[in-house]
């Protein structure tokens, strides 16, 4: 299958599960009732859908994932260290360093610089989770204890130890207290000692950090992250002596771990994940980017002995979502059957072969167990066949082209290692001889700004030089060159001796995600998509039977009209309330028109007045002088009046209070519409319910059969649901803020002395000349009489403008009152049981709006048809 082929396939799953999840979401929303007739099989099968479109989503956007994994030192980390082209990048020692599944995410870099280690994200296992691995690992101490031959009653109390929703800490470690009184079995005892420490580790740490994520550095996560040395004779061992955790994190809840707390919650992580960059020199993923890109995951070796049967369990659990298996055989110990083991248990657990998954890697080949005897074979056949024409040549067979079968048959050590990985894979040239270390070795020659290891792991670089190393490398060069290039072997000893093998590693990983990891990961996504598939099937069934013992149930519509008017009663008291709370009206933010004009008037007199710049503008010392200012340009005959009497100022105060005015007016009118446009979204679910209920022609139908009384409630339960566009308008021109504007009287209001009937003449100002008895000028005297005009005109002006604005609130505020008054009692009017039918008439109308006459299904039902009605990504 074709790369994008395979992609849009994966598309089409993942949107089919989000479909999935959608329709679940409106389910969630109008849930099933709890009668019996809807069948606990709704439940159940809901849970299910949710787990499959769940999963179906999770393998369709997923990378591909590659598991690393093998039996303890095999220098699967090393191994790691080689392909990412820093040696210790994790933890690495030739006893078990790692009993955590690491997901190792590949960054491309772009220059060839030195191999990036980022910081490490260290997973807890969620109360789920524990409760999952801790009936897993009870499950495998009953099989333990029945092969220690523990007596039945204490294997039946186990079994009733096992977690639902509760885990008896208490009681699980008393049981483990007299299991290992009773035992010398070292199996069962390792196990029981493990679980005590798990039960005891999530006794104290689990309320806080289960389910947590933690971010921690490289220094923190290798001291922290290294297996604890298991005891040294277990049989001996008293269970008081049993490790117990004793020290709590400081702030626990917000603080990153340190290295000891990591070795104390240890049993809990359940993954850890690092970001790694990389050059293109290294490896070159340019074209795993992407849809392509691919994980690894490093693995525990299975068989440890302090921590197995949980990793075992948190193996199992990743595993089932990994694509391409690398299986690492240790190389020092040819023939072991932990391989074989690990890929039984897979596909046990799987269900399936697996052996096209799989690339196995021979780690540690460099120390091959080579005896005398296969030593004398190696040299024989290198020397015999590059010399066939030899008159001493032992095997006369030797003078025939040399073979794969006659090589493996003269060193029983290879044959043995091939035979063992062959049974692993279904392909030969998944097979890689590896020396981690030499091709370490290979990759430092590139360039010595780049640094292959830590400072601490260069002596162990000097391994591959060594004279031994040298002459058995040469050794298998001089093999692979006398084989067939036809040959898998040739080609997997000359990539032994170029690099460890660890550039064809390379290679086969990138080959194997390219054509191989997208065709598994499209399988396993088709496989839990078929599993969703089969739930629909099941559902439909299902609904058919729920629909045949449906009781008869009320007009859904009627039910959501006669609420929706219950909630617009609340909606318009809560609104006549808070009104009435407001002396001011007051605009979408909260600030009163009062405060607005009265902002607006200040400014207004402040700065646009040209009296106050004339006046300061001729104002020396603070005292203002007449004299005329010397011009330049003379043909400007116009001179500037200043202001000399009170009356001066009166044109100016009349333009500005009739500005102002209208002013008010538009914002006055602005808040109310501020208030219409908050009814209008306090209405909004309203609205749209019963907007989904009604139908144009029913008002007339209304008016002609059941009287212009109840027409009038239905045009108020319309007014109320659109109070913008039905009666906004109405409340405008009965407040008088539509029209002409009836002007305020400014010659009453004006604050100044004016001439009149009683007066002959108004205020003259000091500064004037038609002053009858001028006085002295003091310093500053006519700047401060400037000023506080300015202010009593302010004043004045500001007063009066309040008081208008209030009596415009107190209009507006008489209309509300008047209409909201008439709405509520139309409202609760159609609610009284005498206008029931008026009420089931308007719900009604969908039913009889509807083509087959029936009436609607039930929220909950439609949603649940919605779900089997999504078609699957292949029909």
């Amino acid at each position: 299958m074709k790369n994008d082929t395979a992609v849009e396939l994966l598309r089409r799953y993942k949107e089919y599960g989000e479909s999935i999840l959608q329709c679940l979401n409106l389910v969630s929303e109008n849930p099933p009732p709890a009668q019996v007739w809807t069948q606990t099989t709704i439940s159940e099968s809901i849970q299910n859908f949710r787990h499959y479109a769940q999963k179906t989503i999770e393998i369709s956007s997923s990378p591909v994932k590659i598991a690393i994994m093998g039996e303890f030192s095999s220098g699967k980390t090393l191994l790691l260290g080689s392909l990412m082209g820093y040696a210790d990048a994790l933890p690495v020692s030739e006893t078990p360093t790692t009993g955590n599944v690491t997901a190792i995410h590949l960054v491309q870099q772009h220059n060839l610089q030195t191999t990036k280690v980022g910081q490490f994200t260290v997973q807890y296992l969620s109360h789920e989770g524990v409760r999952e691995c801790l009936r897993f690992m009870l499950k495998e101490v009953e099989q333990r204890a029945q092969a220690a031959k523990l007596p039945p009653a204490p294997i039946a109390t186990l079994r009733s130890l096992q977690p639902t929703t509760f885990i008896d800490a208490k009681s699980i470690l008393t049981w483990c207290e007299l299991a290992w009184n009773q035992t010398q079995s070292l199996e069962l005892r390792s196990l029981l000692r493990e679980l005590v420490i798990f039960v005891r580790t999530y006794t104290l740490y689990g309320t806080d950090i289960c389910g947590k994520v933690y971010q921690v550095d490289q220094t923190i996560a290798k001291k922290g992250l290294r297996l604890v040395e298991p005891p040294m004779n277990i049989l001996e061992l008293e269970f008081e002596r049993i490790p117990t955790p004793y020290k709590r994190w400081n702030n626990i809840t917000t603080q990153a771990p340190s290295s000891e707390d990591l070795q104390h919650t240890f049993s809990l992580i359940s993954r850890i994940d690092v970001t790694v960059e990389l050059s293109r020199e290294i490896w070159d993923l340019s074209g795993l980017q992407g849809t392509n890109e691919f994980i690894l995951l490093d693995f525990p070796g299975l068989g440890a002995a302090d921590s197995s049967v949980r990793d075992t369990f948190l193996s199992l659990r990743e595993l089932a979502e990994v694509q391409t298996i690398l299986l690492l055989l240790n190389g020092r110990y040819p023939g072991g059957a932990t391989a074989a083991k690990i890929r039984s248990m897979l596909e046990r657990n799987k269900g399936e072969d697996l052996k096209d998954r799989i690339i196995v890697g021979v780690g540690r080949f460099n120390q091959l167990p080579m005896s005398p005897s296969d030593e004398r074979a190696l040299d024989i056949l290198v020397q015999q066949v590059s010399e066939p024409g030899d008159d001493e040549a032992i095997f006369s067979v030797f003078n025939e082209p040399l073979n794969e079968e006659v090589v493996l048959e003269q060193l029983p050590i290879l044959q043995l290692i091939i035979a063992s990985a062959s049974n692993l894979t279904t392909e030969k040239k998944n097979i890689v001889l590896l020396s981690q270390l030499h091709g370490l070795n290979k990759l430092a020659e590139i360039s010595r700004l780049v640094q292959v290891c830590s400072p601490e792991f260069l002596p162990d670089l000097e391994i591959p030089n060594k004279i031994e190393e040298l002459r058995a490398r040469d050794k298998w060069q001089q093999l692979s060159d006398l084989l067939p290039a036809s040959s898998a072997l040739s080609k997997q000893l000359s990539d032994y001796v170029d690099d460890g093998g660890i550039s064809r590693l390379r290679s086969l990983l990138k080959e194997h995600v390219a054509v191989h990891g997208m065709k598994q990961l499209l399988e396993d996504a088709q496989r839990t998509a078929q599993m969703l598939r089969n739930e629909q099937v099941t559902l439909e069934n299902t609904l058919q039977e729920i629909t045949a013992y449906m009781p008869v149930v009320e007009n859904p519509a009627f039910l959501t009209l006669r609420q929706a008017v219950e909630t617009l009663v609340g909606v318009y008291r809560q609104f006549q309330e808070d009104l009435d709370k407001q002396p001011i009206l007051s605009n979408r933010s909260g600030v009163a028109v009062s405060d607005i004009v009265k902002d607006e008037l200040t400014n207004k007199i402040f700065f646009d007045w040209s009296e106050w710049t004339l006046l300061f503008d001729r104002t020396k010392n603070g005292i203002i002088s007449l004299d005329k200012g010397e011009r330049f340009f003379e043909d400007d005959e116009f001179d500037d009046l200043i202001p000399t009497t009170s009356e001066d100022f009166y044109p100016a105060f009349v333009q500005t209070l009739r500005e102002m005015q209208a002013f008010a007016h538009d914002r006055t009118t602005e808040a109310v519409i501020d208030l219409f446009g908050k009814i209008s979204r306090n209405v909004e679910l309203e609205r749209s319910k019963i907007n989904a209920i009604i139908l144009p022609e029913m008002e007339q139908y209304i008016l002609h059969n059941f009287g212009n009384k109840q027409a009038r409630l239905y045009r108020n339960l319309l007014r109320a649901i659109e109070p913008v566009s039905k009666w906004q308008k109405l409340i405008i021109e009965r407040s008088a803020l539509s029209g002409s504007i009836q002007p305020i009287q400014a010659d009453a209001l004006f604050p100044l002395a004016q001439r009149d009937s009683k007066h002959n003449q108004c205020q003259i100002f000091d500064w004037s000349p038609q002053k009858s008895y001028p006085v002295s000028p003091r310093p500053f005297n006519h700047q401060i009489a400037v000023l506080r005009l300015r202010d009593e005109i302010t004043t004045s002006a500001s007063l009066h403008l309040i008081q208008y604005v209030s009596q415009l609130t107190k209009q507006v505020k008489a209309s509300f009152t008047v209409a909201t008054k008439e709405i509520i009692d139309s409202l609760q009017d159609l609610l009284k049981s005498k206008n029931e039918p008026l009420l089931r008439y308007i719900a009604s109308a969908e039913e009889r709006s509807s083509r087959s006459g029936a009436a609607p299904q039930p929220a909950w039902l439609e949603a649940m048809a919605q779900i089997v009605a999504i078609s699957y990504p292949e029909d």
